[in-house]
């Protein structure tokens, strides 16, 4: 596949490198493109810069006056209400705000305007040239109020980042003028807070602390008087002790009169039982001869039981069972010496129910009589208690009024006590000059001077370049024709096989001898389906004489150099290549004769063409050709569309491969684009183009750097 090869200045020809893609817009592109429009570019880059250039001129200088201003943020000089608030002694947030208040202050227009008086309108802005004409159309009010508009433009006041700290400058083309009107800025602002932050209520608030004072000590002494009277100490605690007391004598009468009528039931059914029962009851005698811990008789059943399970798994006459004989022998012995002696026991149980009765009976006559006096105790306790209880309801309601009343005052005294104090500290604060602002820097100790002249220029230098290199892109855009083999490549998606500049066709030019070489060397190396290139077919969207001197050239170059028996078939040139004096004959369909390069032979007659016959069938077309292949060895075809639309057309089927020609400057894209895509839609082969009359606009040197 060919693929395109750049071609640099000085050398025409083009060495097709393979394996590599288009490349993409470069540097070098760009700075041909900018020196191929270098009118438009320069003539849009000086309009902004020649603006920059009148800008600086015009330009005067001016020097800015600054003072610093330090808020001081505390409790103390506050200029809040309420300062005297319970927490910490400012919030951030309130010291920002407060900040940016006395920013706020500083750019007001009543400050402005008795700056703009004390220093003078016309000093600080004087009269231009048409001045006078401008004031018969308006008022003095109407010149002031432009005067302070025009000196709050010229008016900075910012809060320095992180700190407390504010930064008022004034800006003025005269530098003492300037410095006398930041201070006199100052000073209005610093008069205008004291007047803003005056606060005369501290003596209203005092009247009204010494009224809720003295309400409160009346409301006090009421309260004392009630709680003296009804005896209490603390209500909410006597109320509950008192209605506990209540409760808890109920609770204990309800258990004496149950535990009364449990005695009483008691007492009723123990002296009915008690009735009921004889005066004496009979005794009874018990006898035995049993002895505590005599087991004998169990013993003696373990050891027979022993014995007869012994005897069943041992021989008669074992030792085993010898033991258990005389064992067995001895409890019987035993048990025989405790029967012949006889003893008894006697034990006398007498009837205690009645000795059990009669106490319970004098137990229970004892206890009844003390509940009937602890009974009697407790509806006395009572009475107390509830005496007590409807004495603290009585005292209840004018003890809660009184000291809703205590709060409400207490309250308002509280609040107007805080708002006293904090209207007295406010009148004393503003009473003293500068209470809260400080001022850091006087104007006159930093004047800065600006001058805009290097700025406008370097910003005319910026913009025309931005303009320029905008008016190079935008005619690049609209450019409709090709300047650089680069651009065809990109635009046509085909490589570059041959690249030739505008004086190739000067005779002996060594350049044009290399790139036409180059070209021949690279097409007779190429193969197709493994047979190497016999008919090439050069062919243009436009009519020019570039493109037969290209073809004629390279079939010479096929022929003296190469030693190809070469035909060249010109259709786009109205004079044919020189041809022999001798007749010519008709091969492949093609009048031929014989031209005075050795090898080299020419269409002479198109109407004696058969091949050229437009009205010729495809098949019989392929025939000539391949006639044609048989008598020569390189077979170079060349037209255009202009001339030979519906030859071309054939030519495409018919040869090996296409190449299309682009002429520098000339070639319009869209026709070009147009051709590869006859060509492609014909079914020929394209192997790329030839860039026909290139010209360089870099200079050598930046060849060699871009």
């Amino acid at each position: 596949m060919l693929m395109p090869h750049a071609a640099q200045p000085g050398a025409t020809d083009t060495a097709p490198d393979t394996g590599t893609a288009p490349l993409g817009f470069t540097l070098r592109d760009l700075l041909i493109a900018t020196f191929y429009h270098i009118r438009v570019v320069l003539l849009a880059a000086l309009l902004p810069f020649a603006v920059g250039v009148g800008a600086a001129v015009t330009s005067r200088t001016e020097y800015t006056a600054s003072s610093l201003l330090m808020v001081i943020v505390s409790r103390e000089v506050s200029n809040s209400q309420n300062v005297t608030d319970t927490g910490p002694s400012v919030l951030s947030i309130e010291g920002l705000k407060q900040v940016e208040s006395e920013v706020q202050i500083i750019e007001s227009a009543d400050v402005a305007r008795a700056t703009v008086e004390q220093v003078g309108a016309d000093r600080l802005f004087p009269p231009g040239r048409f001045s006078a004409i401008t004031r018969l159309f308006s008022s003095d009010k109407d010149v002031l109020d432009k005067a302070v508009e025009r000196f709050q433009a010229s008016v900075r006041a910012s809060v320095l980042s992180d700190s407390n700290v504010i930064r008022v400058s004034f800006t003025n083309p005269d530098r003492d003028l300037a410095v006398e009107a930041a201070d006199a800025l100052v000073k209005n602002y610093l008069a205008a807070r004291r007047r803003l932050f005056e606060n005369p209520t501290a003596k209203i608030l005092n009247l009204e602390v010494t009224r809720f004072s003295r309400d409160l000590s009346t409301v006090d002494a009421e309260i004392e008087k009630l709680k003296a009277k009804a005896g209490i100490i603390e209500f909410s605690q006597d109320a509950i002790l008192a209605a506990n007391q209540v409760d808890g004598i109920l609770q204990r009468r309800r258990q004496v009169a149950e535990r009364e009528v449990a005695v009483t039931a008691q007492l009723t059914e123990a002296e009915k039982q008690l009735a009921a029962l004889p005066d004496s009851v009979f005794d009874f005698s018990e006898k035995t001869d049993a002895l505590p811990g005599d087991e004998d008789n169990n013993t003696l059943s373990k050891l027979l039981l022993e014995r007869d399970r012994i005897a069943s798994q041992y021989a008669p006459g074992s030792q085993l069972l010898r033991d258990l004989e005389r064992q067995i022998v001895t409890i019987r012995a035993r048990i025989k010496s405790r029967s012949e002696r006889r003893y008894s026991t006697d034990r006398a149980v007498r009837n205690p129910q009645v000795n059990y009765i009669q106490n319970m009976i004098l137990s229970l006559r004892v206890e009844q009589d003390s509940l009937s006096r602890q009974k009697g105790e407790l509806v006395q306790q009572q009475r107390v208690a509830e005496e007590r209880l409807s004495a603290l309801r009585a005292a209840e309601t004018p003890l809660i009024e009184l000291n809703r009343k205590r709060d409400s005052l207490s309250e308002g005294f509280r609040e107007y006590q805080r708002r006293a104090v904090a209207a007295s500290i406010e009148e004393a604060a503003a009473q003293s000059r500068q209470s809260s602002v400080r001022v850091v820097q006087e104007a006159g100790s930093a004047v800065t001077k600006r001058s805009l002249a290097l700025p406008l220029l370097a910003a005319g230098l910026f913009a025309g370049l931005l303009f320029g290199a905008a008016a190079g892109a935008i005619t690049s855009t609209l450019r409709t024709s090709f300047i650089m083999p680069s651009e065809a490549e990109r635009v046509l998606g085909m490589p570059a096989i041959a690249v030739l500049d505008e004086d190739a066709e000067q005779p002996e030019s060594l350049a044009t001898e290399r790139a036409i070489g180059s070209c021949a060397t690279m097409l007779l190396d190429t193969r197709i389906d493994d047979e190497p290139l016999r008919a090439m077919h050069l062919l243009s969207p436009d009519a020019d004489d570039a493109l037969p001197w290209f073809a004629r050239r390279l079939a010479e170059e096929f022929a003296r150099q190469r030693q190809k028996r070469t035909l060249l078939v010109d259709l786009c040139s109205t004079t044919p290549y020189p041809l022999d004096a001798g007749g010519g004959e008709v091969r492949g369909g093609i009048a031929v004769t014989g031209t005075p390069v050795p090898l080299l032979w020419a269409a002479a007659d198109v109407e004696r063409s058969p091949l050229l016959d437009i009205r010729l069938p495809i098949a019989e077309a392929e025939l000539m050709m391949a006639e044609l292949k048989q008598a020569f060895d390189c077979i170079v075809v060349c037209s255009n569309l202009p001339r030979a639309s519906l030859v071309t057309q054939r030519f495409c089927q018919l040869v090996d491969g296409n190449i299309m020609a682009v002429q520098a400057e000339r070639t319009r894209k869209p026709a070009a684009i147009h051709l590869r895509d006859s060509v492609v839609e014909s079914g020929g082969l394209l192997f790329g183009f030839i860039f026909l009359g290139r010209r360089y606009y870099l200079p050598q040197w930046l060849y060699r750097r871009a």
